[in-house]
């Protein structure tokens, strides 16, 4: 099957979530304090933890016994059986969030947000269900009607709030609850409906389970990979959460812009990695992992390295004055390590995903996970923001190492060589190029050089026929 047309149907929705992504940072580190900034990424990462640790298994579930379910003509069943664990599922959440709330109930910044975490976190795992079944179902349209909505409009009614009442740390999750909630209303009639007639029971439950789980506590440690910096920081460094802001800043428009990059390819792909395992086993789905490789490499690769390229315009450009100069550092390391993420979570730990493999995929990120604590703890207090940046480039090298080295007993995932450097050598031509054009600062410098470095990438993916770019415009024009 043709990954093309996935990717142009998914390509609105990577759009909203970067609009989404770069305009918070853009808004709230010139509308919240350093400190609020803090807290609210701080914040961000906490309900990402519950949710991960509560509810991410439900959705992780219902996505991938879809293609099973639709086989076998018992889809009423299945969806019947994901609102069943969703409810269990949630009263696990509810309790983390009010341990939470007690923990931190006598911080007013920090127990601002805790009402609309509350309210947050229901609505967003129906959404997250429906929005999972709709992608194993190639329901594209409807997958990117919702997402887009409920990710454009809660940026837009959070920074709204922020400006216009002052709610500080509160503003961005009340806009993002709002725009959950009437999404919630959407595809909970749709999940309701699809679920009319079915029943569930103990066996069904408990392969969803045996699923879910590993899989929920392989993602928790990537959490922890990606996040246990920022209260470490707030923990080990002069000016606690003014720290952890000025870490975020940097870190949000890194990493968020090559994951974007990495999550729009495995949008695409991985429905179809899964669909191939399904009808014709192992070597099928690492057949058709070739060209999602490709994708993901072909965007991935230039995507880190033209961030890096620009750090400074771009961190003039979108993060406010408090936090800027010290998150501009920063930004080239964490778009390298966001491409190594990006690999990790949406394509060598699809072997593991989709073989039922999860167990062992969570005891090997237990590995990355562990050295990324031990480096904080060592790195942090002796060269500060820097080492929770060492930390996290070391810890996602040996995170896509042991993925891929391991998970080729269940499915060989290519990684071709021959892709990867041709794919280098484009990306790294952006870099004489860049080099000659003026230093302008700021957004006409940032306009100049993304505009000169796309071009200039892409003109050598099609002398070097990197990533197959030449046979696809071959196939395009015929």
């Amino acid at each position: 099957m043709k990954i093309g047309r996935y990717l142009a149907g998914y390509l609105p929705v990577n759009i909203a979530s970067g609009l989404a992504s770069f305009g918070a940072v853009y808004v709230f580190t010139r509308l919240l304090s350093a400190e609020e900034y803090g807290v609210y990424a701080l914040m961000i990462w906490t309900v990402g933890m519950i949710h991960t640790l509560s509810l991410t298994w439900v959705e992780a579930a219902a996505y991938r016994f879809t293609a099973e379910a639709e086989a076998k003509g018992d889809l009423a069943d299945h969806y019947r059986t994901a609102l069943s664990l969703m409810i269990k599922a949630l009263g696990v959440a509810m309790a983390l969030a009010a341990l939470v709330w007690f923990a931190l109930r006598d911080d007013p910044l920090y127990a601002a947000t805790m009402p609309w975490v509350a309210l947050l976190l229901p609505m967003n795992t129906l959404v997250l269900i429906a929005l999972q079944a709709h992608k194993a179902g190639l329901r594209v349209r409807r997958y990117v009607v919702t997402e887009t909505f409920r990710l454009l409009a809660g940026f837009l009614l959070g920074a709204l709030i922020a400006w216009y009442f002052g709610l500080g740390t509160a503003a961005p999750f009340m806009g993002l609850t709002i725009a959950t909630g009437l999404m919630a209303l959407r595809e909970g009639v749709w999940l309701v409906s699809a679920a009319k007639g079915g029943v569930t029971s103990a066996a069904r439950q408990r392969a969803w389970m045996g699923y879910g789980i590993p899989l929920a506590a392989g993602l928790l440690l990537d959490l922890v990979i990606a996040g246990i910096d920022r209260p470490m920081l707030a923990a080990m460094m002069e000016g606690g959460e003014a720290a952890v802001g000025v870490y975020a800043a940097g870190y949000g428009l890194a990493d968020k812009s090559v994951l974007l990059i990495c999550a729009w390819a495995a949008m695409a792909g991985s429905p179809l990695l899964l669909a191939a395992y399904e009808r014709a086993g192992a070597d099928a789905a690492a057949e058709q992992a070739g060209s999602f490789i490709r994708a993901l490499l072909f965007m991935g690769v230039p995507a880190a390295a033209g961030i890096a390229l620009v750090a400074r315009p771009l961190g003039e450009a979108m993060i406010g004055e408090a936090l800027r100069e010290q998150a501009i550092p920063i930004i080239p390391w964490i778009a390298v390590s966001g491409l190594l993420n990006g690999l990790c979570v949406h394509y060598f730990i699809q072997a593991f995903q989709i073989a039922h493999k999860m167990r062992e995929g969570f005891l090997l990120m237990l590995i990355p996970a562990s050295l990324k604590v031990v480096l904080n703890l060592i790195l942090i207090p002796q060269i500060g923001l820097m080492g929770a940046v060492i930390s996290t480039l070391v810890c996602y090298a040996a995170s896509a190492a042991l993925l891929a080295l391991v998970g080729r007993r269940y499915i060989p995932l290519p990684l071709p060589p021959g892709d990867l450097v041709r794919i280098g050598l484009a990306a790294l031509a952006m870099w004489p190029v860049l080099a000659l054009l003026p230093d302008l600062g700021g957004w006409p410098e940032l306009m100049l050089k993304s505009g000169a470095g796309a071009i200039t990438y892409l003109v050598a993916a099609l002398v070097l026929d990197a990533g197959g770019a030449r046979t696809f415009m071959r196939n395009r024009r015929g």
